[in-house]
């Protein structure tokens, strides 16, 4: 009797213990690719983007289900830009990967490795910038301003290559 009440309630442990181990369980999906975009704004002339393949997105979560932190991997994925105007384009890998850290402060912090486009808010000039080959780690602060940049690699802009 005593060894079926042991196991009874060690069954029904295991059992309080699985919804919360499942509530931490990290979330993967796949996103799929963006429609296509006119770039107007970035180069002497407008740009047509398209990007082929997808996104998978892993997300991990604390024990109380708020997410701390976030893998994105682009496996096979290409960036084909267009110059509108001459109709000159051009393809680039855009298999690289990007992790993101919330902290405890309430600010971001965000490792790009690989190959792929920046956002100009880190080059701090106008263009479409690519990574190719390298890292970027930034910090953005709990108010959504990025504190910090460190670029180590070969960042190229798009538009000059377009434009010849």
């Amino acid at each position: 009797m005593r060894r079926g009440i042991l196991l009874l309630s060690t069954v029904l442990i295991g059992l309080a213990l699985v919804p919360v181990a499942m509530a931490n369980k990290p979330e993967r999906e796949p996103v799929p690719a963006p429609g296509d975009m006119v770039i107007t704004d970035q180069c002497a002339f407008p740009v047509l983007g398209h990007i082929e393949g997808g996104e998978v997105d892993t997300t991990f979560f604390d024990k109380v289900g708020n997410p701390v932190k976030q893998i994105g991997r682009f496996p096979g994925q290409t960036l084909t830009v267009t110059n509108l105007e001459s109709g000159d384009s051009m393809t680039v890998t855009d298999a690289g990967s990007f992790q993101a850290r919330a902290e405890s402060d309430g600010s971001l912090t965000v490792w790009i490795t690989g190959h792929g486009p920046i956002d100009n808010a880190i080059t701090g000039e106008p263009g479409i910038w690519y990574l190719d080959g390298g890292r970027v780690f930034l910090t953005i602060d709990a108010d959504g301003n990025l504190t910090s940049v460190k670029l180590t690699g070969n960042l190229v802009n798009l538009c000059s290559q377009l434009a010849s």
